[in-house]
């Protein structure tokens, strides 16, 4: 757990240094201070306007991250233990990964009958701050509660305690006050510093004040796209835990099978065509793609498979040695 935190820790501090170090740096030592102010008064203020809407851009996006974390988050989770949808799970794993602050890290495995009668067991990882009460142990039955909406799907315990980390707010609470004073008070300071007398004509588009939050924006669009695709190429369900909630457990037939030649993380991505009967009785043919470690190519075959898949939307499966959140 340590070591993943630092390497999160590692790659943020090296990204910020190119996406707000590097472009600063650049500017103030290839003569940026010395040149005379030479936009026009016209672009001057299409660079201040550009600048004030990426700002405005960044803030709103922080604010409704930073809301969500300290405060939507929170009510979601206690709401989804005092109101959600209440399944009884028995633990049939369980293994301590690490501890934080006293707080155990455990990955249990859980089965229970889903909301349609389907058995299932699935992965779910939980923070144990009580582990001398040992309430997790294996045969142990515990409460789960479910909430499913359009946007958020949360399962948590139904004794859950949901604490702010104060540390983390104070962090995130800096980072937005800072982020707020470095889209005004920077300006201000540029202005007294590099002016000249011309107004906001030192402006261009290489001015830190607009291109380091114009590079984040990007860089920021660029991972969501990444992530965004490497989940619908794992073969993924939009919402994995209507799939576990409303699934059904039924044995198809794998007909064929091929690579795509796509690869996620040098991990080839093999598209499957599977062909199952619903509890209607129809025979359903559809396509899956998913991403198979090179260890388990060997393993793929035609044939019998288990799978699971939603009656409302009987195209969408997921194998399942797969179904997890």
């Amino acid at each position: 757990m340590k070591k993943l935190v630092f390497g999160i820790s590692f790659w943020f501090i090296y990204m910020l240094g190119f996406t707000v170090v590097l472009p600063t740096v650049l500017y103030y030592t290839t003569g940026g201070l010395e040149t005379p102010p030479e936009e026009s008064a016209t672009m001057a203020f299409i660079y201040l306007g550009l600048g004030i809407i990426i700002w405005l851009a960044i803030i709103l996006l922080y604010s409704r991250f930073f809301i969500t974390l300290v405060f939507a988050d929170k009510q979601r989770l206690e709401k989804t233990a005092k109101e959600g949808i209440i399944i009884a799970a028995k633990i049939t794993s369980k293994t301590q990964v690490g501890t934080v602050r006293d707080t155990a890290v455990l990955n249990l495995k859980l089965a229970f009958n889903n909301l349609v009668g389907t058995a299932v067991e699935i992965p779910y990882q939980l923070n144990d701050g009580k582990p001398y009460e040992n309430r997790f142990e294996v045969g142990n039955t515990i409460e789960m509660c479910a909430s499913l909406d359009e946007q958020n799907s949360i399962f948590v315990p139904k004794t859950v305690q949901v604490l702010r980390n104060k540390g983390t707010i104070f962090l995130y609470s800096f980072i937005f006050l800072f982020l707020i004073m470095a889209a005004i008070i920077y300006p201000v300071f540029s202005y007294q510093l590099e002016s000249q007398g011309s107004g906001w004509r030192f402006l261009n588009l290489s001015h830190p004040w607009i291109m380091v939050p114009l590079i984040n924006l990007a860089v920021g669009a660029f991972i969501w796209f990444i992530l965004n695709f490497i989940g619908k190429a794992s073969g993924n369900p939009a919402q994995p835990l209507r799939m576990i909630l409303y699934g059904i457990k039924t044995t198809g037939t794998i007909l064929n099978y091929s690579q795509t030649g796509m690869y996620i993380n040098e991990q080839p991505q093999v598209q499957f065509e599977i062909e199952y009967t619903d509890q209607q009785g129809y025979r359903q043919t559809t396509l899956c793609k998913m991403i198979i470690s090179l260890l388990d190519l060997h393993k793929i075959a035609t044939g019998p498979k288990e799978i699971i898949y939603l009656p409302s939307q009987p195209q969408n499966i997921v194998f399942y040695e797969d179904l997890t959140l």
